[in-house]
């Protein structure tokens, strides 16, 4: 799907969720505990056992989760994030963004989220965002939660922008073990907005999907490039105005990647 920045801008660096233009709208906010495996997420807490609630603040991770190039298009894309804080109270800050090689950076966009742990495998999220690019920009206001047992994450927020425009996003993953250095990772996004926002050619209701399946294998510990399939379309009334350009509302493409966290 080739959708211009004016589009993109839309759909919610959930943060350097295969970016052709259309997939520029996705603003993919990270989860918090992107071990590998379980097995290597069990092996940090042991060499850790006096961490806890009460530790100060600190460096949790670094995550570069997608830095990616899709050949069909000679596009790239990108999300990064990391963590800060202790068990209980974290702060979140985030990047993502795409663009081509031949023309530039397409999309832009920041997060910084404070993150309370409410127990289990759930973290209540609040927040800002920063979307820089294309223009005009947006700034909102971010409440959400997130689900990371180590295998399944899940995230869902709605989004408040400054100029009243109210948005929300699902989004999953799974992180499947094929051998002890192979990963299958399906995913999905969905993002709905509550009106017509022209100025950024969004229409009101279901807007953007997008859904992915990603092999990587772990060539060193924590580095590990993929290979993977991603599928995008924008929907209902977003998709009637990406026609109405003369574009097509969907893409499917082949992509590359690395994947690193330290």
């Amino acid at each position: 799907m080739t959708v211009s920045p004016s589009i993109r801008a839309g759909a919610a660096l959930a943060l350097l969720a295969a970016a052709t233009p259309a997939a520029a709208k996705r603003t993919p906010v990270l989860p918090y505990a992107l071990a590998f495996d379980t097995a290597d997420a069990a092996a940090r807490t042991a060499v850790e056992p006096e961490q806890s609630a009460s530790s100060g603040p600190k460096l949790q991770y670094v995550l570069l989760d997608r830095f990616e190039w899709a050949p069909s298009g000679d596009t790239f894309s990108w999300d990064v994030s990391a963590l800060f804080g202790n068990d209980t109270d974290r702060v979140y800050f985030g990047s993502s963004g795409d663009g081509a090689f031949s023309g530039g950076l397409d999309y832009l966009e920041l997060n910084a989220f404070y993150s309370r742990h409410v127990g289990g495998d759930w973290d209540l999220n609040a927040g800002l965002r920063a979307d820089l690019l294309p223009h005009p920009n947006r700034f909102y206001g971010v409440l959400g939660a997130q689900y990371d047992d180590g295998k399944l994450w899940v995230g869902a927020w709605t989004y408040l922008s400054t100029q009243g425009e109210l948005s929300a996003r699902l989004a999953a993953y799974y992180n499947l073990k094929l051998t002890g250095k192979l990963f299958l990772q399906p995913g999905f996004e969905l993002d709905a907005y509550g009106e017509d926002i022209p100025a950024l050619g969004i229409g009101r209701g279901f807007a953007y999907a997008e859904a992915g399946l990603r092999m990587r294998y772990e060539i060193v510990e924590h580095v590990a490039p993929y290979v993977g399939f991603s599928w995008s379309r924008d929907l209902g009334r977003t998709a009637e105005i990406v026609r109405a350009a003369g574009e097509d509302p969907e893409s499917k493409t082949v992509v590359l990647g690395l994947r690193s966290e330290f």
